[in-house]
Order: structure tokens, then C-alpha cells, then sequence
């Protein structure tokens, strides 16, 4: 599995869950396994999104989405971040707990 790691230095979180959650561009329809959504506990509009997908190149497919439809775009940048947003893509190799298999 290849998880889809981003961080969001958000401007209002209210906001952003918004956008977030209006799925612009098509996660849904992307292959993304699941969607996970977390905010940090000490700074609430530091935003960190985790979706997993089952091949690198849906996930690099999503990335590429993401960047040319909603990042480059100036009222998503300019009125929801703070900076740009960082995104890499990780190979899981164990898994430990519930849910493993």
C-alpha cells in the first residue's frame, strides 16, 4: 500500500474543511483506499491529510491532480494557506496492532 502523506498550513480550518470536504479534485473517483484527516493538537490550522492507495502511480496520478487543479490555483493558495502545501508519497512495509493482516 503507498500512502499519500500532505501537510496543510492552513489559514482558517473551518474554511479549508469546507474545500476539503467539496473533494475538488476527486478523490473519490481517484482509487484512494481511504481518507484520513488530522489537525495538530498544539496548532488547530496545522492540517496533515493521509490517503492510501494501492499503486504508486494512482497515488502520483492524485498528487499531480491536486497540484495542477486545486493548488495552482490562487484563490485556493492565497485565501486557505499559509505557505504551499508539502506532499510525499510512502511505501508502507509493516504493520503492526489492529487492522494488520
Amino acid at each position: 500500500m503507498f500512502t499519500l502523506q500532505i501537510s496543510y498550513p492552513v489559514r482558517d480550518y473551518e474554511a479549508f474543511k469546507k474545500v476539503f470536504d467539496s473533494d475538488p479534485a476527486g478523490r473519490a473517483a481517484s482509487g484512494a483506499r481511504s481518507v484520513r484527516l488530522f489537525r495538530d493538537t498544539e496548532d488547530r490550522n496545522d492540517v496533515a491529510v493521509l490517503l492510501d492507495f494501492d499503486t504508486k502511480d494512482s497515488a502520483n496520478a492524485f498528487l499531480g491532480r491536486l497540484r495542477s487543479e486545486v493548488w495552482d490555483k490562487p484563490e485556493v493558495l492565497g485565501q486557505l494557506m499559509t505557505a504551499a502545501p508539502t506532499a510525499r508519497i510512502l511505501e508502507e512495509t509493516a504493520r503492526e496492532g489492529q487492522g494488520a493482516d
